[in-house]
């Protein structure tokens, strides 16, 4: 079974002052459709929507988040994903 607890995830955009864009952040509360993140590197916290950031390493969340070919694939190019 695949938990959220477990899973990584890449922030898509760059707008945002302190998780800069393709961080590694893992996901510490959801409220509503917005998510309390934290990156993996600098452990600063912030409040984002959930479509800002796109799982890693679980493909399945329970419908929550779905794959996508295109950020697959932009992801591997970049050398972020295997």
């Amino acid at each position: 079974m695949t938990s959220i607890s477990n899973t990584i995830f890449i922030i898509k955009n760059n707008y945002h002052k302190t998780i800069k864009q393709y961080a590694k952040v893992i996901v510490i509360a959801i409220i509503n459709d917005y998510c309390l993140v934290e990156d993996i590197e600098t452990l600063e916290r912030l409040w984002i929507a959930k479509y800002d950031i796109y799982p890693i390493n679980n493909t399945f969340l329970g419908g929550w988040w779905e794959k996508s070919a295109y950020y697959d694939k932009l992801y591997k190019e970049m050398g972020i994903i295997n």
